[in-house]
């Protein structure tokens, strides 16, 4: 009976270990779920430009988060560094910080593209470049929980395209405004 328990205790010893490398498993699946996330939506925002005063790329960003009230104007402002010192110091209102609005209506529409162009909304270069925003759309919809817009700033302001990914971060693409 003791050479039993003694074998058991090292049989539950030996799984320590184990169970040490599935958490570096869990490490590891996590960065290829990023990995895949950022591939996904860097392809599809690839080429594409938010145009405001000037125009900026879009650029995949991830960060780590406790709870869904990351995602609130408050939760994401300190998420990104911004501390309640500072918001304090700068007397302003957290709603002139960041300003929050749904993703329907943030990318450009046939005839806002048209526009930007100075071409006829049927024009296959305006077709094209609005599938290619409907798409990135529908990506990030796909991809991401409760995805919104997170503008920060005034005059040059970070527009966050952000959402929970499936560990629950928060991840998307940023891209930049200007508005004098």
């Amino acid at each position: 009976m003791a050479n039993r328990t003694v074998s058991n205790e090292r049989r539950s010893k030996r799984k320590a270990p184990k169970l040490g490398s599935s958490k570096k498993g869990s490490a590891t699946a996590l960065r290829g779920r990023i990995s895949a996330l950022r591939e996904e939506l860097e392809k599809a925002a690839a080429g594409l430009n938010y145009s405001s005063e000037s125009d900026y790329p879009f650029r995949f960003f991830t960060l780590p988060a406790e709870d869904e009230t990351d995602l609130t104007p408050q939760g994401f402002l300190s998420r990104i560094g911004v501390s309640q010192q500072f918001i304090d110091e700068v007397s302003l209102p957290i709603d002139r910080l960041v300003e929050e609005r749904t993703l329907d209506g943030f990318f450009p529409t046939d005839d806002d593209l048209a526009e930007y162009y100075g071409i006829d909304a049927s024009d296959p270069k305006i077709v094209s470049e609005s599938k290619r925003f409907r798409k990135l759309e529908t990506v990030l919809k796909k991809r991401l929980r409760g995805v919104k817009v997170l503008r920060v700033g005034q005059v040059e302001i970070r527009c966050y395209i952000a959402g929970l990914d499936e560990d629950g971060n928060i991840a998307g693409l940023v891209t930049t405004a200007i508005e004098t």
